[in-house]
């Protein structure tokens, strides 16, 4: 969850001409009250209002001056996310030797090799200030500290893109396919595992990228494997081996994480094998839930986790016929050709195992399950009472040393949390141990929202792989 400050909202005060003003002023209790609400705040980069509330602009560099601004007014410590890893001693990307990194540069060095990187102006401030700042790159193990000093360099330090094979190229695949070859230096796609070749170079895909040979691929050898084939096989085996043989894994499969489990485990544990796309799409149900458990304090679950069938009930309840609110399912990405798994309940039970597990390192000792394949005429009708919804309820309950499961379609109270899921949203309110709740709310289906997830271990394991080659160069 995020909130977004214009500069009214944020008291972000600025002074002198119109096109190049200098900020002068920030209110931290409005910045302060925005993290109660949110995680994260998104604040304007370029903009603020002058003493007379007209809109000023901070001219070349302004967003960031203006991170910076904020974090020495509140405290923080800023990061200014840029496409290198840090300063260089020269430009990286011009011919020549790879030029030297800078590990640590005081502001005066700064100003003389950060170029159009980071404008003086930001760089003036922190020294003004006494104040030190990173400068690095997304997905990168290290950045540059602009401080005090004194300045540092190391050899190049700009780390290999990682070998990459992706298994499936479907809704999800297509989706993480082209982030992936959007970041070139992060990623070097070697193969593509599909089930046919020519649907895909008709839809742009190098066609020296395809293979429908899923055993040739990988034992080509590469440092990353994102499974996106579903089902148990020959999925769940392709995993398996290639943790053994020490590749990292992404997989989105929560079919076969659930079932293989004991085989998977200590892959988990290790922080080589991730999941949290296969549990509440872009919701970070998984990464929630296991965050919460190191404190020991999930008493129960429960949750909107299957947007396919969010949809359906939604339009089930506004007249729409069960086969046409499939098709329209399906029709928007959200439902697969064969949808059931989906509106059987079954995904949504090996969602639930996967959260009875980061919640209490245990599948559930009872689970009852029932999809809205079957859901009654009467059933809907109650849903569509004026105050009412009908969900598909996914809920955990850990009492006298059990885990109890259900999943069922369940109408509820217009004010509880999860009737506000629409569409293919997911929600899920998690009940700690001192009665209160942790909601979490967002895409939970489609394209995007788990891509999103996908991604989001991608960039994880990436930055492992940037730290244990960092700290191999160093140890060499």
């Amino acid at each position: 969850p995020a909130r977004l400050l214009d500069p009214t909202a944020l008291g972000l005060r600025a002074e002198g001409p119109a096109l190049d003003a200098e900020l002068t002023g920030l209110d931290t209790e409005a910045l302060e009250r925005a993290f109660t609400q949110a995680h994260v705040a998104v604040v304007p980069g370029f903009c603020a209002r002058d003493e007379l509330g007209r809109t000023v602009l901070l001219g070349r560099g302004g967003s960031d001056f203006t991170a910076l601004f904020i974090a020495e007014r509140a405290g923080g410590h800023c990061v200014l996310v840029k496409d290198v890893d840090g300063l260089y001693e020269r430009d990286p990307a011009l011919p020549g030797p790879r030029p030297r990194r800078l590990t640590v540069a005081t502001w005066d060095d700064s100003l003389r090799v950060a170029g159009k990187l980071v404008q003086p102006k930001t760089i003036r401030f922190a020294q003004q200030h006494r104040q030190s700042f990173t400068v690095g790159a997304v997905g990168a193990a290290h950045g540059t500290l602009i401080g005090p000093g004194p300045t540092r360099t190391e050899g190049s330090s700009v780390a290999e893109p990682l070998d990459v094979v992706l298994l499936g190229l479907g809704t999800v695949g297509r989706g993480v396919y082209e982030r992936l070859a959007a970041h070139p230096g992060n990623f070097r796609i070697r193969h593509i595992v599909v089930r046919e070749t020519a649907r895909h170079v008709a839809a742009g895909v190098p066609a020296a990228l395809l293979t429908t040979d899923a055993e040739a691929a990988l034992a080509s050898g590469c440092d990353l494997v994102i499974e996106l084939l579903g089902g148990l096989e020959p999925a769940g085996s392709l995993i398996e081996r290639e943790l053994a043989n020490g590749a990292r894994v992404v997989t989105a499969n929560k079919a076969v994480v659930a079932t293989r489990w004991g085989a998977l485990a200590g892959y988990a544990a290790s922080g080589q094998l991730a999941f949290a796309a296969a549990a509440g799409g872009a919701v970070p149900v998984l990464e929630t839930l296991q965050s919460l458990a190191d404190a020991g304090s999930v008493r129960g679950v429960r949750a909107v986790i299957n947007g396919t069938c969010n949809f359906i009930l939604d339009e089930l309840t506004r007249g729409i016929a069960y086969a046409d609110a499939l098709a329209e399912a399906q029709a928007l990405g959200f439902a697969e050709r064969d949808p059931t798994a989906d509106v059987s309940g079954l995904d949504a039970e090996h969602k639930l195992r996967l959260c009875s597990l980061a919640a209490w390192g245990r599948e559930p000792d009872q689970l009852e399950r029932q999809g809205i394949d079957t859901v009654s005429a009467a059933l809907v009708a109650q849903g569509q009472a004026p105050g009412r919804a009908l969900k598909l309820v996914a809920s955990l309950r850990h009492e006298d040393g059990r885990v109890v499961a259900r999943i069922a379609p369940e109408v509820l109270p217009a004010e509880d949390f999860l009737a506000g899921a629409r569409a293919e949203g997911n929600r899920a309110e998690i009940t700690l141990a001192d009665g209160n709740c942790v909601r979490l709310a967002g895409k939970g289906a489609g394209r995007w929202p788990t891509t999103a997830a996908v991604l989001g271990d991608v960039w994880t394991l990436s930055r492992a792989a940037s730290v244990e080659a960092a700290a191999a160069a160093a140890a060499a």
